[in-house]
């Protein structure tokens, strides 16, 4: 185990000491507002700050996480021994030519959506309201009513942990899977990507969020704080029908429960700890499997876990 004090004049002597806070509390900076304090906390203000402090986790051999908006994550009460990097607001610059669009893996898809409309390029208009960011989007393959992230991304640029220089890879060399991208690297971090978009009137482009809105205030618990859907579709059936034929729909654990809407969410009633999600998260997977044999797969990243 690394000494923090150690750790934090070495941040200093590299000249870092204005970029990273040291014992940040997580609940602010997660969707389900849970989670311990951060040892190492930082929002980088460009790209180059961000290698900077990638590298520098490297060197000593720390663990670091790098979130987006921190949407689909769960941290753990006892906190992040560690960096947490959050890119989300920050290296979101957007290049145009023509249909494509180079953007920053930070920037957040409502945010994108909407600068996409107003130079009237649409078919990203299934983002507008899932409350991440590009990066975290693309890693995930995040999708809503039939669209996805693998339908619109032409280019990727990513840092390599492994050899500690960036890459670009085109199409050709990754390639989408459900809830995930299939690369050659284990340890990466997406800088920025190309996107190509269409043409588009933006007043129909308008009418399309509504009915996306619509249909996501309908079916998911909007209102509370979660972390979108808790487990990844099985191929026997969606997550959401097993668990509420299973008679876990509605299931709670302290503050924390199965919602009554959509039950492949947990959500956040007011008070709920890490813990607490975490023991409702396995309750669930329990009971599935009883009554179905069937083992469900998270879809949370659950960072901060040794």
């Amino acid at each position: 185990m690394y000494s923090k004090e150690r750790i934090y004049r070495d941040i200093i002597n590299s000249g870092l000491g204005k970029d990273i806070l040291f014992d940040v509390p997580m609940k602010k900076y997660n969707s389900w507002r849970i989670g311990g304090k951060a040892d190492f906390f930082c929002i980088p203000s460009n790209q180059e700050i961000l290698i900077r402090i990638l590298i520098f986790a490297l060197d000593h051999n720390i663990p670091i996480y790098v979130i987006g908006n921190g949407s689909n994550i769960w941290i753990p009460d006892t906190g992040i021994k560690g960096f947490l990097v959050r890119i989300a607001n920050t290296i979101d610059k957007i290049e145009y030519s023509d249909k494509m669009i180079k953007v920053g893996a930070g920037i957040l898809l409502p945010v994108l959506v909407k600068d996409a409309l107003n130079n009237n390029l649409g078919g990203i208009e299934f983002a507008a309201h899932i409350p991440g960011s590009l990066g975290g989007a693309i890693i995930n393959n995040a999708s809503f009513a039939n669209y996805s992230m693998s339908d619109i991304v032409e280019e990727i640029v990513l840092f390599d942990c492994n050899n500690r220089d960036i890459r670009t890879l085109n199409k050709k060399q990754f390639s989408f899977c459900y809830r995930g991208i299939n690369l050659d690297f284990k340890k990466f971090v997406i800088l920025n990507a190309s996107l190509l978009l269409s043409e588009s009137d933006r007043e129909s482009s308008i009418l399309k969020i509504k009915k996306f809105y619509e249909q996501r205030k309908n079916t998911q618990p909007i209102e509370y704080f979660s972390a979108g859907c808790v487990f990844k579709n099985p191929k026997e059936k969606s997550a959401g029908y097993l668990i509420e034929k299973a008679g876990a729909k509605g299931l709670v654990v302290g503050d924390a429960q199965v919602s009554t809407k959509h039950a492949n969410f947990i959500i956040n009633r007011g008070n709920a700890t890490s813990d607490e999600i975490l023991k409702l998260i396995e309750k669930v997977e329990k009971i599935v499997y009883e009554s179905f044999g069937i083992t469900l797969e998270r879809e949370i990243n659950f960072i901060g876990v040794p």
